[in-house]
């Protein structure tokens, strides 16, 4: 009986937990701009204005606050992880319990804008246009003419919720590994770095600056 009893309070956590996830992703598109003013001032103190985790009150910190501009760890989180940790806590930091979902994600996307740069997205817009708007589309909306004939339709990186739940590690993976029957393998043969140009500029489908 105990052990009915724990494994339904168990199921009763997992069950909460996947209602809450289905309920937090961005119902428009974030602003990072507005997400700044927000950072400035609940933020920066900890993570530092330039998001690289070094602000004033860092030193005396344990564990460290994220260094939001250490690209080879902002590609294992994705968006929603990033706004779970920040809306309930973690380490040494406090949760953000009373900040409105749309406040919460400016932020978040203002966090995710510091692991990119203006000359990543610029290049891989033109990778974008090259390898990837005939099938995904001009807008990333994945109606490109070249997506029409293919068994697998190319991914909408407009699908706010569906980008929210991706890692960019895993991004690069399918581009650089490929999908079956889908025509990604394309993607396999572009350079490392236009692979993570081209999703810094994906990325941005699903903000605004």
């Amino acid at each position: 009986m105990k052990r009915l009893f724990l494994f339904l309070l168990l199921l009763s956590f997992i069950i909460a937990s996947n209602v809450y996830a289905q309920d937090v992703f961005p119902k428009k598109k974030p602003t990072a701009s507005a997400g700044k003013a927000i950072y400035d001032k609940q933020c920066g103190f900890c993570h530092g204005a330039s998001g690289d985790g070094k602000g004033n009150a860092a030193a005396s910190l344990n564990p460290k606050p994220t260094d939001f501009t250490d690209h080879s760890q902002m590609r294992l989180k994705s968006p929603a992880e990033l706004y779970n940790i920040t809306r309930k806590g973690k380490g040494a930091m406090s949760a953000f319990t009373n900040m409105k979902d749309e406040d919460l994600w400016n932020v978040i996307f203002f966090t995710v804008s510091f692991s990119s740069t203006k000359d990543m997205a610029a290049k891989g817009k033109e990778v974008y246009f090259r390898d990837c708007a005939f099938c995904h589309g001009k807008t990333g909306a994945g109606d490109g003419p070249g997506g029409a004939s293919l068994p697998l339709k190319p991914r909408k990186f407009t699908d706010l919720k569906w980008m929210a739940e991706q890692k960019d590690g895993s991004l690069y993976q399918n581009m650089a590994m490929g999908i079956p029957t889908s025509d990604i393998a394309c993607a396999a043969k572009l350079k490392l770095e236009e692979r993570w140009n081209v999703l810094s500029y994906i990325r941005a489908f699903t903000y605004s600056d």
